[in-house]
């Protein structure tokens, strides 16, 4: 069983802007991770800010770092019954989305500010 997927992003506005109001996840708590564990662990000198949100059955650790990623593939598939509204939601936000067209069901593409990329498809009947 996954336990959890942990992301990182750059601005705490994200949380609402991003993960609750597009995505629809909820916080279900916020945490600061101690700084001598973070070292263990990581690697870095910092007590980053952490928010566990939960989405259907899932939970994101998001934690906030001033520091940018490389990502390649990295990415997160999310089915909604609504996927064409997640979307729309994006977009309308301002968020860099791509559509790929299927025969069936279109395949959504949605980018946090961090560079996080989500591909959102619709729930199988």
């Amino acid at each position: 069983m996954l336990q959890h997927i942990a992301i990182t992003i750059n601005d705490s506005e994200e949380i609402e802007n991003f993960y609750e109001d597009v995505l629809q996840c909820r916080l279900k708590h916020k945490f600061k991770l101690n700084r001598e564990i973070s070292r263990q662990i990581f690697n870095k000198d910092a007590a980053p800010d952490i928010y566990v949100m939960v989405l259907q059955d899932s939970e994101f650790e998001i934690f906030l770092s001033s520091g940018r990623e490389r990502k390649e593939y990295s990415h997160i598939c999310l089915a909604y019954p609504q996927s064409e509204e997640i979307y729309r939601k994006a977009a309308e936000r301002g968020y860099k989305t791509l559509i790929k067209k299927n025969p069936v069901n279109d395949t959504y593409f949605i980018w946090d500010r961090s560079g996080n990329l989500f591909e959102i498809k619709k729930t199988p009947a």
